[in-house]
């Protein structure tokens, strides 16, 4: 029987089209490191390490950093097959500046990492260990959902994404839900799989409609995680980044560069600098 096992890991890196977001992503990185004349990076919650590796092959000096030693794993397989060769650390918010053994010049925190701080105090510990880690200069880019949008527009759904895997056919869907106080963002992240052996073998248009017969699910499986994050609309990051040290906040809402527009964009990129 077809085991539709649950690997949160591997799934992430199906969930995203990392060649069509690199293409699209780099040179917005390429172009800000240069401005700040960045050598070294520090990619924190770096999960599959997909952006450290493309930042090792400008020559950057790179420390790809993530508390979850799955995901570590995944993130080693992923650096060997790249034939690259930067540093992978399991670390976590509040523990970076203090297992870098120096200051770099970029950190970068991304795919809704720094939203799981859960709390106030977590955001502030984590942005006061990033202004630790960073040179005076240096640059710090975020990039998670536009939590202003989904909170005030109470978005409840998010687009569903199809991919066809050797693990089988799979729709990955995402349900919202909130808290009443407004300062969370609760996520239920449902997985349907369907068993490869349905895409494989070779139906006719008789015994197409016959195959629930033999098993009435069609080969469909449905799995689910939850996820929490902590809301962190505009007004509240910009204030605790001055907090943590940080000036020359912007908010962008693609990586084109162009300014935020809080009701529309689905994300939101903030860069910010050390003073």
């Amino acid at each position: 029987m077809f085991d539709a096992k649950h690997n949160e890991e591997r799934e992430y890196d199906e969930l995203v089209d990392w060649d069509r977001r690199l293409t699209r992503e780099g040179p917005f990185f390429r172009e800000l490191f240069s401005a700040h004349g960045v050598r070294s990076v520090a990619d924190v919650g770096a999960g599959s390490a997909r952006h450290a590796i493309m930042f090792r092959s400008w020559g950057l000096d790179v420390t790809a950093i993530d508390p979850s030693e799955d995901m570590l794993a995944l993130a080693r397989e992923n650096v060997e097959a790249a034939g690259s060769d930067l540093r992978i650390v399991e670390g976590g918010f509040g523990q970076v500046a203090g297992m870098l053994g120096g200051q770099v010049d970029a950190l970068t925190c991304t795919g809704n990492a720094l939203p799981h701080v859960r709390s106030l105090a977590g955001l502030r510990e984590a942005l006061e260990d990033f202004s630790a880690a960073l040179r005076s200069g240096g640059v710090l880019v975020l990039h998670y959902l536009n939590h202003e949008r989904l909170i005030t527009q109470h978005v409840r759904t998010m687009s569903p994404v199809f991919r066809e895997t050797p693990g089988g056919d799979k729709f990955f869907l995402r349900l919202l839900d909130y808290t009443p106080e407004g300062d969370g963002v609760l996520f239920d992240f449902v997985t349907l799989v369907r068993d490869p052996s349905v895409r494989e073998a070779p139906h006719t248009i008789e015994d197409w409609p016959k195959t629930l017969e033999a098993d009435p699910t069609g080969g469909w499986r449905l799995r689910t995680r939850r996820s929490l994050h902590f809301a962190m609309p505009p007004a509240l990051i910009r204030a605790e980044l001055e907090h943590a040290g940080f000036g020359d906040v912007r908010f962008l809402g693609d990586h084109t560069g162009r300014e935020l527009d809080a009701e529309k964009d689905e994300s939101m990129i903030v860069t910010a600098v050390r003073a």
